[in-house]
């Protein structure tokens, strides 16, 4: 008897099950069985704007712990910002020229960067999928930018798909990776994480980001960029409620009503 069967007797005699039984539907229910994502759904779409925002604090303070920098912000003006800020100044590992790689993404787009660089040396390239030169413009990239399709705030976690026009590579190979987030595609735990991606039609490939590229296989020292990004950015944005305008000014006017009828 080989190691591996004894070790699975031994796991069925924990389980209360006979030794030789064989794994199934029937045997097994509750291993074959679909969670019930009903309920976390439910949780996740009804999530108000202060819940919300916890997980985004969660998410910055997790993040921080991998060594992420999570930048707030409140527009795509300020988003923006911050990302030509990091442009300007990181400066390349590998050579002295400065070529950034951006996901065909309406979010990305929205940052208009390419007004933002008219008398600078920046070159901007976008992952269009009809672009055949995709991969060398990918490894001249030093920044690679983003638009996960979520956010795991219990582990700092960024959740990217892999889409046409999307490719896993802008995130993986560039030295310095920026992630654009909104608050509302952020969730609690991989839990509410999959329960989202089981209602996607079709999924190619996706990726689960923590932090930077880390190995500690030489003498047990860790060191950030071994194997992919030396640096994570996340730009979080939380865009305002118009409603709390109206909020406010509602209240203002119950205030001049009241007024009015004291007098």
């Amino acid at each position: 008897m080989d190691n591996q069967t004894t070790f699975l007797k031994n796991i069925r005699k924990a389980l209360g099950k006979a030794p030789d039984i064989k794994r199934s539907k029937t045997t097994f229910p509750e291993l074959f069985s679909s969670p019930n994502t009903g309920e976390t759904l439910k949780k996740v779409h009804s999530r108000t704007v202060a819940e919300q925002d916890e997980l985004v604090e969660i998410f910055r303070k997790n993040g921080n712990n991998i060594n992420v920098c999570t930048h707030i912000v409140e527009s795509f003006n300020e988003a923006a910002a911050v990302v030509v800020d990091l442009i300007r100044t990181k400066e390349p590992e590998f050579n002295h020229t400065k070529h950034v790689i951006l996901h065909d993404h309406p979010n990305i787009a929205a940052l208009q960067l390419w007004n933002r660089f008219n008398h600078e040396a920046v070159t901007l390239h976008t992952t269009f999928s009809s672009d055949q030169q995709i991969k060398d413009k990918t490894i001249a990239s030093f920044i690679g930018i983003t638009a996960p399709i979520n956010g795991v705030a219990d582990s700092g976690t960024l959740i990217q798909l892999t889409e046409p026009g999307q490719p896993r590579s802008t995130s993986l190979l560039p030295s310095l990776h920026i992630a654009m987030l909104k608050r509302e595609n952020l969730v609690a735990d991989l839990a509410e994480a999959y329960a989202l991606l089981q209602e996607k039609a079709h999924l190619d490939s996706l990726v689960f980001i923590s932090g930077p590229s880390k190995t500690a296989d030489i003498e047990a020292h860790m060191v950030n960029g071994a194997h992919g990004p030396r640096e994570v950015h996340i730009v979080v944005l939380c865009e305002p409620l118009p409603d709390q305008d109206f909020e406010e000014i509602a209240e203002e006017m119950e205030e001049s009503v009241t007024l009015a009828f004291q007098k």
